[in-house]
Formats: C-alpha cells, structure tokens, sequence
C-alpha cells in the first residue's frame, strides 16, 4: 500500500488571472536530498497564469523527483487547476471583452412590447438586451447590441414562454454578430395569434430573418412551431403593416402565412397552414406525384420571378411537355431579348427540416419551371435554360 505523503495542498492566491499554490510533503521521498528548514515546500512551488477557458499547464522544480508519489501530486494539482479553469468559462464571452479592451462595458436593458390582445387576454414580450458601452467609438451600431433573453408575459405577469440567447463575443469593441426581434398581432380569420420576428447580423444576402408563430391552447400563449429559418421572406408582412393578416391558399381551408423561398435562380410561394385548434404549423399540402421512378412529394406552388435579358439577341431553350426528364422529346424554342415570357408554377419537393433549434424551410434542388414563351407554353429545369429566359442563377 502507498503511504500518503502530501500533508497540505494550499491555495495561496486566486483573483481571476493567476494562482500560486503549494505541496507540504508530510515526508520525503526515500533519496530525496534534504529540503532546508521544516516549513520549506519541496517539489512544486510555482505560479501559474490562469485565464478562464484557457489550458493550465503545470512547471515541476528542478528538485521534484519522478516518482508515483510526485506523480499524484501532480495529478492532483492539475484536477484544481482544470476546475477552477473550467469555473472561468461560465463567464468567457465578459472576461473576454475584459481582456481586449478593459474600458468597454456591457449594459443591461429592457422594453416591453405590447400589450397584445389574443382571445381576450392581454400579453406583453419583454426583451432584455446587452449593449457595449465605453468612452471609445463603436465601429457599427448594428454590433453594439443583442438580444439577451425573450419573454412573454400573460395579464398577471405570469410567463408563458421564455427563450435565452447566446452571448456572442467581442472584437474590437464591437459583438462579432447580433440578435433583435420584434413582436406582431397576426390576425387570421378563424384565430389570432403573436408573430414573432427574429433577426441576425451579419447573414446571407436572403437570410438572417427566422419567424415564430404563438397561439392560445387552455389559456396558456404557446408556440406553433420551432423559429421557422429559410432563404426568403414572409408574404404576409410585405407591406409593412402593423397587424399582419393570414392569407388563403386555392382549393384549401384554413389560415395560411405564404413565405418566399429562393430556390437560386427564382422565388417559389410556399403556403403554411396555421391550426389554431390544435396548436401547429406545418406545410398545407401533403403532395404526391406519380413519376418514373414511383410516387415522390412533389407539390405544384406559384412562382414570383424578375426577368433579366440575356445578352445575346437570340438563343433558344428546351420545352419539355412534362416537368420530368424521359417523358416526350422536348421543344426546341427560340427566346428573344424582346420575347414575351410568362412564369406559371413551379414543381419541387417541399423540404420542412427540424431539428432542437428550429425549422428550416426549403426546397429541392431540382425545380421544374413552367413558362410561357410568346405563346408556348412547357416546362425547363436547366441552368442553361433557366440563363436563356433570363433568370441566371444568384444566391
């Protein structure tokens, strides 16, 4: 059995950048030469920087021999030094901007949004935001602050949904990217409900926006769905209204919200049923297709695009009688820079992906376009085709 040697493990200082620590051996090791007087340490005595998140590293004494026992007290002072390291990162995004630059500070702030009136009650949405503040300039005002915690508060001040947010980090006095939202009555014809409206920078040209619908289930404002993410935009809310409206969708019951979803060279119109009864949103058309290669999800949906004309006086595209490759021979069409042309409907496969953060809303990369050009009417799918009728690929 080892005899135990270490009589004192001794934590001498600790303020958050370096530590100095102590090993009293109650005996030497066997061979080791003499330590001095009684009360001198032996083995380790040594400071070491210490920043939260940071790795430890531990620098023996020329006089710490190598040995089981010199080897658990090493153990053992690189267990204490991880978990005061590990304590540090709770709080790594503020010792961060401490670090880089000490005059800046982080302010705490709220507003309430509201009073929304659903079903007969009235709800508010707190938001409780992070902003950096100091004596120097902030480089962009887009990046001086972000979106803490979320809260919507019921009539008696009760919460019925709360969401936290990441605190982002911190370079030269500016938060590396920022979260804002903002909050709606959507009104619909068989309910209302709170729109939700998240917003982040930077993003992609079409993207940084992601939508939550709440609705009223026993009382209580509950979400219908995930925060819903896609390249595109929300129909409902284009022309800027205060009190957005749900919309109808042909040959469907029901409150809808149309979102726009970029498939890269156009937008496609992608209807959502809102069921207020039972709580969710999800895509109003459950579509499929016979093809050649069996049944596949395939939904019709309408088109909003913006033509641009090719360069060339004259080209042509390739018709084809279906949307789908094999089926007929396709129609050689000569496309003009003055040629009349018309977009139809479009043919994909509408993708719904959740996951714990949310939705996210696209579409297959393969979509079918029906066009009409100076009278004739078929389907494209091509890059080179869809480059022809002047709608090049972006995005």
């Amino acid at each position: 059995m080892m005899t135990p040697f270490l009589k004192t493990l001794r934590l001498d200082r600790f303020h958050g950048r370096g530590i100095a620590f102590s090993i009293w051996p109650l005996s030497a090791p066997a061979g080791a030469p003499a330590c001095g007087p009684r009360r001198q340490p032996w083995g380790i005595k040594e400071k070491v920087a210490a920043s939260p998140g940071g790795a430890t590293s531990i620098h023996p004494l020329p006089s710490l021999y190598a040995s089981r026992r010199n080897a658990l007290a090493a153990l053992l002072l690189s267990l204490l030094l991880s978990l005061i390291s590990a304590a540090g990162m709770t709080e790594r995004a503020i010792a961060g901007l401490q670090q880089q630059a000490p005059s800046v500070q982080i302010e705490d702030l709220a507003n309430r949004l509201g009073p929304f009136e659903i079903s007969g009650q009235q709800f508010t949405v707190l938001l409780r935001r992070k902003r950096l503040s100091g004596p120097g300039s902030v480089v962009d005002p887009d990046f001086q602050e972000t979106l803490d915690s979320l809260e919507i508060l019921g009539p008696d001040g009760a919460i019925h949904h709360e969401q936290a947010f990441p605190l982002p980090e911190v370079s030269g006095g500016s938060f590396v990217e920022t979260t804002h939202a903002s909050a709606q009555l959507l009104q619909g014809s068989q309910g209302s409900g709170l729109l939700l409206t998240y917003g982040m920078v930077p993003s992609t040209p079409l993207g940084g926006l992601s939508w939550q619908v709440f609705g009223v289930r026993g009382r209580r404002l509950l979400p219908l769905s995930k925060p819903l993410f896609l390249e595109g935009d929300l129909v409902n809310t284009g022309d800027g209204a205060q009190v957005p409206r749900t919309s109808e969708e042909p040959n469907l019951q029901g409150d809808m919200l149309h979102f726009r979803v970029w498939t890269g060279n156009f937008f496609v119109v992608v209807p959502l049923k809102l069921d207020w009864l039972q709580g969710k949103l999800a895509p109003a058309w459950q579509c499929r297709k016979m093809t050649a290669r069996g049944p596949r999800p395939i939904c019709q949906v309408r088109v909003q695009a913006q033509r641009t004309p090719a360069e060339e006086d004259m080209t042509f595209v390739r018709l084809h009688q279906e949307a789908e490759e094999g089926f007929g021979t396709p129609a050689h069409v000569v496309v003009r820079k003055d040629s009349e042309i018309e977009f139809l409907a479009a043919e994909t496969e509408v993708i719904w992906a959740e996951d714990e953060n949310g939705v996210a809303l696209t579409v297959s990369d393969d979509v079918w376009l029906k066009v009409r050009i100076d009278g004739k009417e078929g389907w494209i799918h091509s890059q080179d085709d869809f480059q022809a009728i002047g709608l090049p690929q972006a995005g």
